[in-house]
């Protein structure tokens, strides 16, 4: 497989691997395959709001270096348009949309790091591994417009709905050059810490913006939440960090 890189999703995917502990034995049982799209949005919110988001020996830490430096919370969109078992069966349902929260920590204890998925507003909330669903309405509208060659106008809008409140984002920006890259990682469970997932994925990224980089977005962007146990981290003082959007991932997914 060739894989095409620019200098941002290779510093990206850097960041995530020195996050995130790869596994070297590789003793694993494949559980399932997900195709999807996601928008991912590195944001820098008040520590305290990170924080009580985590587990308890664990502190909240931004990402150090890369197109994330600076944000210590994700909020990754994802359209889930295919899941399939280990056989390759489809699972019930098939498809899925969820608006999942994650955060990089510290081990207080130790000198451990790592990603913790710490809320997860989805349409499928039976499936929980991680123990952290809400059961959500998420609703998107995407178009994609302009020529064959060249940057195109890409239009995102996201509304993630519960009964006690709503979450939406809008993205519209001029695509540029993406990159087709492969990666793996570990993503731990916040309600309980000693459980992980291990991801091995390939992704079509595009770099939307990134203060890092000193990237502008060319374009428009808004998140707004009146989600009430989300107050304290969209009170008005958030700042976006960076944005990746991922038309396609695949990724395999494994228990240790």
């Amino acid at each position: 497989m060739v894989v095409f890189l620019n200098r941002a999703a290779v510093w990206c995917f850097a960041v995530l691997a020195l996050a995130l502990p790869l596994s070297i034995a590789r003793a694993e049982t494949l559980v399932g395959t997900n195709i999807d799209s996601r928008v991912i949005v590195g944001m820098s919110v008040k520590t305290n709001a990170a924080q009580e988001l985590l587990p308890d020996g664990w502190t909240t830490v931004p990402f150090p270096r890369g197109p994330l430096k600076g944000a210590n919370l994700l909020v990754s969109f994802v359209d889930g348009v295919l899941m399939v078992d280990a056989d390759r069966k489809p699972l019930s349902p098939s498809s899925r949309r969820a608006v999942i929260l994650l955060g990089l920590a510290k081990e207080e204890a130790g000198d451990a790091f790592r990603i913790f998925v710490m809320r997860s507003y989805t349409t499928e909330p039976e499936n929980d591994p991680y123990g952290v669903n809400t059961s959500a309405e998420v609703m998107r509208t995407a178009a994609l417009t302009g020529p064959a060659n060249g940057g195109r106008q890409s239009t995102d809008n996201w509304t993630m709905a519960t009964p006690e409140g709503e979450l939406a984002m809008t993205l519209a920006y001029t695509t540029g050059t993406r990159s087709w890259s492969a990666s793996e990682a570990k993503s731990y469970s916040a309600a309980n810490p000693e459980f992980f997932r291990i991801y091995r994925y390939d992704s079509l990224t595009d770099l939307v913006m990134s203060k890092a980089l000193e990237r502008p977005l060319s374009g428009e962007f808004s998140l707004q939440s009146s989600v009430p146990e989300l107050a304290g981290v969209f009170d008005g003082s958030e700042q976006v960090m960076a944005i990746l959007d991922i038309p396609v991932r695949v990724r395999e997914v494994f228990l240790p």
